[in-house]
């Protein structure tokens, strides 16, 4: 960092607090917050607790009055009526002459008119009106007596006990709430003094007068004024909740803002701390400067990292680090990016106290005040010299294989697009060869995976001497390596190349105390003849490398537009055998096979057949091969076995007794479930275990590993034959001919095709033939086409033949027409 011109601005960090202290603030807040929700709620339930007494007393009341307001009714008519000494009507249903006052004598009268009439003393009419009253109101009243000449008046054990309790002196009413009927009515009950106006119709009773005679009392039902009160109070409820809510969010509302006040508050005193603590306690050497650059302040970390002290820098200038490792324009572009955003980081070199230079990455900041004059400048910076180093580190190993050192395959794509483009720029020839090492998996695996690190090392170094510094030799993986000629005059520069690097990898490679000796192949690929591209070039140069592997190993092959058409065509065929094998494009052909000593067909060879839609009959040599790299081998062979066992079951229930004889490839003897899956098929079709045949190849024998031969026993257990296919083809040993459950060996059609012609073969055969049956093994000849390897086959007494003299294989509806023919004819047509 050095002085700084003025006039740019600056961002100032933001301080946060800690989540203890803003719990801190929050708990302090909802506590606060709680409190007065606590004495709202407490408030407003005491108002609510008031208010419904209130209402209750109030509708209490109402019942009240309205009960005195009908006793003072009551009272009112019964004393009018006394004091005129009852009421005359004439008699009805309803009034009817009263039997209680037949002992008056004027109970009964009749007017000028001729009209009757009957006397209603006050209590019967009143008791009549009260009763209307009720109907028409729900406001009962009753007059009740001591000695009662109705017995409608007789008082209930309410009104007796308050007729006892005002005879006794000890109330003057009562007022209470009671039930009649199962429901709530308020009770009032009044004395019914004797008068003198009611001696005359109760005279003779013997009460005199002033003493209690009875009760007046009125019930009204409280049902309405419940249903008043409960309205009510419903409504203060609803209005005493509106009015909490409205205060706990009025409270939730100030306790907010309180928390922001509070967090506000919080933050400034952090700040402050921060700003106390910040040189301190930095992770990062830090200094500020005022705007001229000189130095005011610096933490212990710019000590530690730069040696210098603060007395030593304080007042002085930032120029003090430098290194003169950047020169002035550098300098110049870091405060033209601060002018322009107001600060700047990046990677400077700067020097210690002590003359050591290291590599920080540095942050520069101006701070501006209120005016917009600058205040301060402050520059921060870290040592990152051993992440600089290590990034180096990483960047060669992204582009460098650890093991060889040679460039890997991300660098090689960047040498290889460089060389095309050197090339087409200078109109010069390149070329790019592909190797693939020749045995290098069988070092690996049988001497171990540190002896092949081994060898790959040492093949990068014989590498590096078959070509020049300017070429480049990449390892893309594995055993694979490339090697780029940049600036080739012909295809004959490339040939050297590839005939010294074969020659340098055909000498032997010491490693653990032994000679071990590989190879190479190589594929070639020619710019710009073979591809513009390095994809295409890349592309080429394998293709032509698997060329040359087919080929035989240990060569090169130079790359050709015949090599992509192999290819493409494979390709197709890859797609079109997976496709063929979900669909169930394939057919069964079979072919017979004739035992010689019975002149019978004894079974067929089932055989598989591809008839593609598009590309027609594809031959199995093929797309077996193909099958087996593409792992689809197994799913053809038990569509084969299936098919051919289920024909062979059809044939068996139609009276012929023939086997059926199964080719399986060795790829399925690496399955443990193989003999399940036999054992499946041959449950789903009927078809007898001794009458199938199952055919490997005499060179997969030979390669049999332990866990295959326990296949191969668990295959025989299930009572299935075993035959050895081809046999003489391979490297054969006739000891495994005694270790293995085989049944059959079947010749191979090169050991029969000259038999006739060749003494050799008819010795070769004969051998074969003797020394199967005294192993016991039945032995088929295949590739029979003449008679005279017929003869010849006969004299050696060979068990049974196979092949065109016979019958070409065929779909299963010619072969039933041919076992047919064949089981009519045999007796009369002699082989």
């Amino acid at each position: 960092m050095q002085s700084p011109p003025a006039g740019m601005d600056s961002e100032i960090g933001v301080v946060t607090l800690s989540s203890r202290r803003k719990r801190h603030i929050l708990d302090l807040v909802i506590r606060y917050c709680a409190a007065a929700v606590m004495v709202w709620t407490a408030l407003l339930g005491l108002s609510l607790f008031w208010n419904v007494r209130q209402q209750q007393a109030a509708v209490f009341d109402l019942a009240r009055n309205t009960a005195i307001s009908a006793f003072n009714k009551d009272l009112a008519y019964r004393r009018w009526a006394s004091s005129h000494g009852g009421v005359y009507v004439e008699p009805s249903e309803k009034t009817p002459p009263s039997p209680w006052m037949s002992h008056l004598p004027d109970r009964d009268v009749v007017t000028n008119d001729g009209r009757l009439l009957t006397l209603m003393n006050p209590a019967y009419m009143l008791r009549e009106m009260m009763a209307d009253y009720g109907d028409d109101y729900g406001i009962k009243g009753r007059i009740v007596g001591i000695v009662t000449l109705n017995p409608n008046n007789e008082a209930d054990a309410w009104e007796a006990e308050a007729i006892r309790q005002f005879s006794a002196g000890t109330m003057s009413e009562k007022l209470e709430l009671s039930t009649i009927g199962d429901k709530p009515y308020l009770r009032l009950i009044k004395p019914f003094l004797m008068e003198e106006s009611c001696q005359k119709c109760h005279g003779h009773l013997g009460f005199p007068n002033g003493s209690v005679r009875g009760a007046v009392g009125v019930s009204v039902p409280m049902q309405p004024y419940q249903a008043m009160e409960g309205q009510a109070i419903r409504i203060q409820a609803i209005s005493h909740g509106a009015f909490w809510l409205v205060g706990v969010a009025g409270i939730l509302l100030i306790g907010r803002r309180s928390a922001g006040r509070l967090t506000e508050k919080a933050l400034a005193d952090e700040e402050t701390r921060l700003a106390a603590h910040v040189f301190s306690n930095a992770l990062e050497a830090t200094l500020i400067t005022d705007p001229k650059g000189r130095i005011l302040r610096i933490n212990p970390m710019f000590t530690e990292l730069t040696g210098y002290g603060e007395a030593e820098v304080v007042g002085g200038n930032p120029r003090i680090i430098r290194s003169n490792h950047h020169d002035a324009d550098f300098y110049a572009e870091i405060w033209q990016a601060i002018f322009r955003d107001g600060r700047w980081q990046g990677e400077i070199w700067n020097r210690r106290k002590d003359g050591q230079v290291f590599v920080a990455w540095e942050s520069i900041v101006a701070v501006y005040d209120e005016a917009g004059a600058i205040r301060y400048f402050i520059g921060s910076f870290r040592d990152i010299t051993e992440q600089v180093e290590a990034q180096r580190h990483i960047l060669r190993l992204a582009h460098y294989d650890v093991l060889t050192d040679l460039p890997n395959r991300v660098l090689f794509q960047d040498r290889l697009e460089r060389a095309v483009v050197h090339a087409l720029r200078h109109d010069r020839q390149a070329a790019l060869l592909f190797l693939d090492l020749d045995g290098f998996k069988k070092v690996n695996d049988t001497m171990g995976h540190r002896a092949g690190d081994d060898l790959l090392k040492e093949v990068a170094v014989r590498l590096r001497g078959c070509v020049r510094m300017t070429d480049t030799i990449a390892r893309l993986g594995g055993d694979e390596f490339t090697v780029i000629l940049d600036e080739i005059s012909a295809a004959n520069d490339a040939s050297m190349v590839a005939d010294k690097i074969l020659a340098s990898l055909h000498a032997p490679i010491f490693i653990d105390g032994r000679d071990v000796f590989i190879g190479t192949s190589i594929g070639i690929s020619l710019f710009p003849i073979d591809g513009t591209s390095g994809d295409e070039l890349l592309k080429h140069a394998d293709t032509a490398m698997y060329q040359a592997k087919a080929a035989g190993k240990g060569r090169f092959n130079f790359y050709s537009a015949e090599m992509t058409k192999r290819e493409e065509h494979r390709l197709e065929l890859e797609t079109a055998l997976r496709q063929a094998v979900e669909e169930g494009q394939f057919q069964v052909h079979y072919q017979p096979q004739k035992n010689l000593a019975t002149n019978r067909v004894s079974g067929f060879e089932a055989l598989v057949r591809w008839q593609h839609p598009r590309l027609g009959m594809i031959s199995p040599v093929d797309f077996i091969p193909l099958a087996e790299e593409m792992h689809l081998i197994d799913r053809i062979d038990m569509f084969v076995m299936r098919q051919a066992c289920r024909k062979g079951r059809q044939w068996r229930d139609q009276g012929y007794d023939i086997c059926m004889a199964v080719n399986l490839s060795g790829v399925n003897f690496s399955r443990d479930d193989l003999p399940e899956q036999v054992r499946q098929v041959l449950e789903d079709t009927g078809f007898p275990a001794e009458n199938l045949e199952l055919e490997i190849t005499e060179s997969f024998v030979i390669d049999l590993e332990v866990d295959q031969r326990e296949v191969l026993q668990r295959l025989r257990a299930l009572g299935v034959k075993l035959a050895i296919d081809d046999f003489g083809t391979g490297y054969s040993s006739l000891s495994y001919l005694k270790r293995l459950p085989v049944n059959t060996l079947k010749i191979d059609r090169s050991f029969v095709r000259d038999i006739a012609r060749d003494s050799r073969d008819m010795m070769l055969v004969s051998s074969i033939i003797g020394i199967a049956h005294s192993l016991g093994l039945k032995v088929v000849a295949e590739g029979i086409e003449e008679r005279d390897q017929l003869a010849i086959l006969l004299s050696q007494e060979c068990d049974e033949i196979q092949g065109y003299l016979i019958a070409k294989p065929m779909p299963a509806e010619q072969a039933g027409i041919f076992l047919n023919g064949a089981s009519a004819d045999h007796v009369s047509t002699p082989i």
